[in-house]
């Protein structure tokens, strides 16, 4: 009866260290969030879980990110980053995404998909701060252009694994 008791407790003390440990690394080092929407169609679609570092991250030019959009309600959006600080962004007349005035190679993009100025007025030096990000999916997304450039205090992490429904890494 006494052994009974004494592994009964060791197997609490290790559930409860497993526990501790799977909350600071999820509270310290990574998330996980879920895709809202489609507007990063293929790459990542609604109701895919994905888990986001922020552990020294700095936001660079092609990494899919999390941020909090302030202009829309604090909500928690996924983006790819366009441009970072001191870049120029502009949108041609033919629809195509310049950086420092270099086409984008955007293979993530469908063949059908283009980039729509919107509401943004192009071209647009990113400041010191900031971040400019779009959606993949540039018809149905509600980004940069939409809700001006983030600060990277705003930025949650970038995008490590997406987790369900198709385990691995995304590109």
């Amino acid at each position: 009866m006494k052994k009974l008791k004494c592994e009964i407790m060791e197997m609490m003390d290790s559930v409860v260290f497993a526990l501790v440990a799977v909350m600071v690394i999820f509270t310290l080092f990574c998330r996980i969030y879920v895709v809202d929407g489609g507007s990063m169609n293929t790459t990542l679609t609604d109701g895919d879980r994905i888990l986001v570092s922020q552990l020294f991250y700095t936001p660079r030019q092609g990494d899919i990110v999390c941020f909090v959009a302030k202009k829309d309600n604090d909500k928690i959006l996924v983006k790819r980053v366009i441009a970072t600080e001191g870049q120029t962004i502009d949108i041609t007349e033919d629809r195509k995404v310049t950086v420092d005035g270099e086409q984008l190679e955007e293979d993530y993009l469908d063949d059908w998909i283009y980039t729509d100025p919107k509401n943004f007025d192009f071209p647009y030096t990113v400041k010191e701060g900031e971040v400019f990000c779009m959606g993949d999916n540039r018809v149905n997304s509600k980004d940069c252009r939409d809700l001006g450039p983030i600060e990277t205090k705003h930025v949650l992490g970038r995008l490590i694994l997406r987790l369900m429904p198709n385990f691995g890494t995304v590109n």
